[in-house]
């Protein structure tokens, strides 16, 4: 059997180091670090899991939660997943504290991350925002080597160790392809985003305009993109003015948050089942849009993954002391119709 005694005597280092680098306390230098592991993994160690979870539990190992989500119907989606997240935090004996902030609000929400840096976090899943405030705590958090996990939405800058959710711009293309198969012939496409700085939004906006832009005879009309910030009340507004601008419109990609208030919008001037939608999100209120007839796809993107995945790869890049696998990991998407609902 491997134990500490054979991995130091194999590293040629004492057991106290040995020690140190498999609990993450006190300073060792990167080559010894780099030696232990070495000598770790050709002698195939493996610790107890029930002594490391009880060893993790008298530790300061807390992770924190920042949740920023526009849909109350999605963003209860995403905390099924956290919940679970958080309980196999637990089990793996950590702590995990949620914050709740709008994504509106940036104001509020460096407020919350705030608060959860004032924890001496070990990891911190966050669905980010895009603001120079924030961008400039997570600078902060690399130099501390502290895991940053991103979900949902994610960071342009590049400074996390792993996004968790769908490929956004290979999503908007398949809302593209949806888009094509149930237009007119000669079809006018309203495109609704969340906002100019949403992330995700833009992606699928890239590429739903992308595959019209290489299909050029099948005859679409792409109308400007219009931002309805992810709410309903302002996406009603914004295509309520557009479909009496543009009465040619046959059809409305809505590239996030924001459906609902697209699909009344249609409803209201009596339009469903003549402009088609397709749209994100398989939430209750979208879900009864779709079986009235008003939205013909819906694009699921698994809001329980995002939650749960976060957290996970967290507490087990903690738990055994290792850097994240891997810097993306595919939540995937879900083509929804009334018959899969």
């Amino acid at each position: 059997m491997t134990t500490i005694e054979t991995i130091a005597k194999h590293a040629g280092v004492s057991r106290g180091t040995v020690d140190r680098v498999l609990h993450n306390r006190g300073r060792v230098k990167a080559e010894t670090m780099e030696r232990v592991q070495a000598a770790m993994e050709e002698l195939h160690y493996q610790p107890s899991a029930l002594g490391r979870a009880f060893y993790m539990s008298r530790q300061n190992n807390k992770i924190g939660v920042l949740v920023a989500l526009r849909e109350p119907d999605f963003q209860r989606q995403v905390m099924e997943g956290v919940e679970d997240g958080i309980a196999y935090a637990q089990q793996h004996g950590m702590e995990v504290l949620v914050e709740y902030a709008s994504p509106e609000d940036t104001a509020a929400y460096v407020a919350a991350l705030d608060r959860l840096l004032e924890q001496d976090l070990r990891g911190l899943s966050l669905r980010a925002i895009q603001a120079e405030e924030v961008d400039a705590r997570l600078r902060d958090l690399l130099e501390k080597k502290v895991r940053l996990v991103t979900y949902n939405e994610d960071l342009a800058s590049g400074l996390r160790d792993c996004y968790v959710g769908e490929n956004a711009r290979q999503g908007g293309t398949c809302a593209a392809f949806l888009t094509r198969q149930i237009a007119p012939p000669k079809a006018c496409t309203l495109i609704l985003g969340v906002a100019r700085n949403h992330h995700d939004s833009n992606e699928r906006i890239q590429g739903f305009t992308n595959y019209f832009r290489q299909q050029p005879d099948c005859g679409m009309e792409l109308l400007p993109v219009v931002y309805g910030r992810g709410n309903h009340d302002m996406a009603y507004q914004v295509v309520k003015e557009s479909l009496a601008s543009y009465p040619r419109i046959t059809g409305i990609f809505v590239a996030g948050a924001g459906l609902s208030g697209a699909a009344h919008a249609v409803e209201d001037a009596g339009l469903s089942g003549k402009v088609r939608i397709v749209g994100y999100d398989a939430t209750d209120t979208n879900i009864s849009y779709m079986k009235s007839g008003t939205v013909q796809f819906l694009i699921d993107q698994a809001p329980h993954s995002q939650g749960y995945r976060s957290i996970q790869l967290l507490a087990e890049a903690i738990f055994h002391n290792h850097p994240i696998k891997t810097g993306y990991y595919d939540t995937g998407i879900q083509i929804r119709t009334p018959y899969n609902c």
